[in-house]
C-alpha cells in the first residue's frame, strides 16, 4: 500500500475528539454500543501492553483459524447523519453508523454500501484477530500468491502475515482496541500515471507474473479508494489508526474483496 499526508479533516476531529475527552463533553451522535475485542486483555493493554507477549496471543488465536470461503456476512446502515457545526465531528461531514457501531464515511456516488460494509468487515478482523473473516475479503488468488512468496522470500506463511499486521496496528494502539470510523475517498489522480496498475506493480514484481492483468481477467470491475481508520484503545481515547492508504477493490459476482 502507499500512503498520502493525513488530510487537515482528519487530523482535526482527531484533536477535537481528544480535547473533547478531556474536557469531558460527550458526543452528541449516539452510536450502538459494542464491546472492544479482547485478544491481549487488560493483563497486555494500556500501560501493560508488551508487544512481543501481544503478538504471541495474536498468533495463537489465528492459527486456531480457517480460511473464510463463504462471503462475509454484512451488517446494515443506519440513515445519514450530519454533524451539528460546533461538534468535534463536524470536520469530517456527514455519516452513516453501522449496526456494529462503526462510523463510515463516503460518498455512494463513488462507493456502494455492501462496499464499505464489506470493507468494514475486513477492517473489524484485525482487532478480533479473526483470520476466517479476514480471509473471507481478501481475493482468493491473492491469499495463494502472496503466501508462495512470503515462504519463498520470509520463510512464514500468509497466516502469520495476518498476525504481523494484527500486531502492528494493536502496537499503535497499545494492545486491545476496537474500530470505530471508516473514511474513504476517491484517490487523487495523477497525470499520466494508471493508478490501478500502479498499486499492483509491487505484486506484479513479487509474483513474478503480471498479476494485474490476471486480476482484472477475473474480475467484474476494479475500484481504487484512500482510507483512513480511527479507533478507541482500551481506555477510550479515540485515535487515527490508519491515514492515507491505498486500497483497491476488486468486484465479481456481486461480492468486493480487497488485497492486502
Amino acid at each position: 500500500m502507499k500512503t498520502k499526508k493525513l488530510t487537515a479533516a482528519v487530523l482535526a476531529v482527531a484533536a477535537a475528539l481528544q480535547c473533547f475527552a478531556g474536557c469531558g463533553k460527550k458526543d452528541e451522535i449516539k452510536v450502538p454500543e459494542t464491546t472492544a475485542p479482547s485478544v491481549g486483555g487488560s493483563e497486555l493493554s494500556g500501560e501493560k501492553f508488551d508487544a512481543e507477549a501481544y503478538y504471541n496471543k495474536v498468533l495463537e488465536t489465528v492459527q486456531k483459524c480457517e480460511v473464510g470461503t463463504e462471503a462475509p456476512k454484512l451488517g446494515t446502515l443506519g440513515d445519514v447523519v450530519t454533524p451539528a457545526e460546533d461538534s468535534a465531528e463536524a470536520n469530517l461531514g456527514k455519516y452513516r453508523v453501522s449496526s456494529n457501531g462503526v462510523k463510515l464515511y463516503f460518498n455512494d456516488e463513488d462507493f456502494s454500501k455492501d462496499l464499505m460494509l464489506t470493507l468494514e468487515q475486513y477492517f473489524l478482523s484485525f482487532p478480533l484477530a479473526d483470520y476466517t473473516k479476514y480471509t473471507s475479503c481478501v481475493f482468493p488468488s491473492f491469499i495463494d500468491e502472496m503466501g508462495i512468496y512470503l515462504q519463498k522470500d520470509y520463510s512464514y506463511d500468509f497466516k502469520t502475515s495476518f498476525a504481523k499486521q494484527c500486531a502492528s496496528l494493536a502496537n499503535v494502539m497499545q494492545g486491545d482496541y476496537k474500530i470505530t470510523r471508516i473514511r474513504v475517498e476517491k484517490p487523487e489522480a495523477q497525470e499520466g500515471v494508471d493508478g490501478l496498475a500502479e498499486y499492483f506493480k509491487g505484486m506484479d514484481e513479487h509474483f513474478g507474473k503480471s498479476y494485474y492483468e490476471q486480476v482484472k481477467g477475473d474480475s467484474d470491475y476494479l475500484i481504487d479508494a484512500t482510507f483512513y481508520i480511527m479507533g478507541e484503545d482500551s481506555n477510550g481515547n479515540e485515535n487515527v489508526i490508519v491515514n492515507g492508504y491505498k486500497i483497491v477493490f476488486a468486484e465479481k459476482d456481486g461480492r468486493y474483496y480487497t488485497f492486502g
